[in-house]
C-alpha cells in the first residue's frame, strides 16, 4: 500500500457513533485475523462499523500490575470477498515503546486477513500514563485512536 492509498483510506467519511462496549475475549469468537486470541484477561469489543466500507475493534488486556496491561485498535476495510484488510493497528504497552501505530505503508506484504507483523511502526508522542484497566483512560486510548485514524467521535453528549 502506498502513503497516498493509506491517506485516501484515512480521509474518506468514518464516524463512531456510540462508546464502545467491552465484553471477555472467548477464542474462535472473532473473524481472522483475531480469531485465536483469547483467555481470561482480554477483553475486546465486537466488531464495529464506521462506514460502508471500514470495521474498527479494541482489545485490551487485563493484568495484576500496570506493566502486565495493554490496549490495541485496529482500522480494519472490508473486502468483497468478506475479508479484512488492516489498515491502522495501534498499542499501548505501559512497560514498553509507550503508545504507537503500524501501517501496511510501503510494503508488498498481502496483509488480508492478517495483521500488521513487520509492518512500519510510528511512535505517537503522548505525555500520559494510560491504564486500560480504567474505563477513562481507555476511552482517552480510543479518542487517540480515532484521532489517528480520521474516524468522527459520535454524539457530542458522549463521554469522549
Amino acid at each position: 500500500m502506498t502513503p497516498r492509498e493509506l491517506r485516501n483510506q484515512k480521509r474518506q467519511a468514518k464516524r463512531l457513533t456510540a462508546q464502545p462496549v467491552f465484553k471477555p475475549l472467548k477464542r474462535n469468537k472473532l473473524p481472522k485475523p483475531f480469531k485465536a486470541m483469547g483467555g481470561s484477561r482480554l477483553f475486546a469489543t465486537d466488531l464495529i462499523d464506521v462506514s460502508a466500507s471500514h470495521q474498527l475493534i479494541f482489545v485490551w488486556r487485563d493484568g495484576l500490575i500496570l506493566t502486565d496491561c495493554s490496549f490495541y485498535g485496529w482500522l480494519l476495510k472490508k473486502l468483497s470477498d468478506s475479508s479484512l484488510f488492516p489498515l491502522l493497528e495501534m498499542h499501548w504497552h505501559p512497560s514498553h515503546k509507550g503508545l504507537h501505530i503500524k501501517t501496511p505503508c510501503r510494503t508488498e506484504i498481502d496483509y488480508t486477513n492478517r495483521q500488521l507483523p513487520g509492518a512500519i511502526e510510528l511512535g505517537m508522542r503522548t505525555t500520559l500514563m494510560y491504564d486500560p484497566r480504567c474505563e477513562t483512560d481507555r476511552l482517552a486510548l480510543i479518542g487517540k485512536f480515532c484521532e489517528a485514524a480520521g474516524i468522527a467521535l459520535g454524539a457530542e453528549e458522549a463521554l469522549w
